[in-house]
């Protein structure tokens, strides 16, 4: 695992193909919009084939005072199984360290099963839970 892929930090541009998909693919999957698969003043990381250059997944976070914040972590459904998002977790954790950010957080959705499994088999865990109320979902008064 690793020799054939190579993850590095990226410009925006190189990530919005790659975002477009993930878009499509959460759509299709949850039936639901996503929230922006690029974050406003994000960093990104990008993995590619190390031979051939293709783009097989991608990585977005936001600086926080607190630390950085990722999400999402997106890799083509082609190219899963091959350990792609776990080395770009690490090396998301890594640059981290390096940058002394304190805190590195992970956002999921609270239904994506196999996104919070992968996400425990690195060693994260859950410290909040983010509740959203969307128009469609408001609160109903009871008479």
């Amino acid at each position: 695992m690793g020799d054939d892929i190579r993850v590095r930090r990226a410009r925006i541009e190189e990530i919005r193909p790659l975002a477009a998909e993930y878009k499509v693919e959460h759509e299709a999957v949850f039936g639901e919009p996503t929230l922006p698969p690029l974050p406003q003043g994000g960093i990104f990381w990008l993995a590619t084939d190390a031979s051939s250059g293709e783009p097989l997944g991608y990585a977005a976070g936001t600086l926080r005072p607190a630390g950085c914040t990722i999400g999402p972590v997106f890799t083509r459904q082609a190219a899963r199984r091959r350990g792609i998002g776990e080395q770009m977790v690490g090396e998301i954790q890594r640059w981290a360290q390096d940058t002394r950010l304190p805190v590195v957080e992970v956002s999921v959705a609270a239904d994506n099963e196999a996104g919070i499994a992968f996400l425990r088999s690195l060693g994260y865990e859950p410290r909040r839970i983010l509740m959203t109320l969307t128009p469609t979902g408001a609160r109903r008064r009871e008479a």
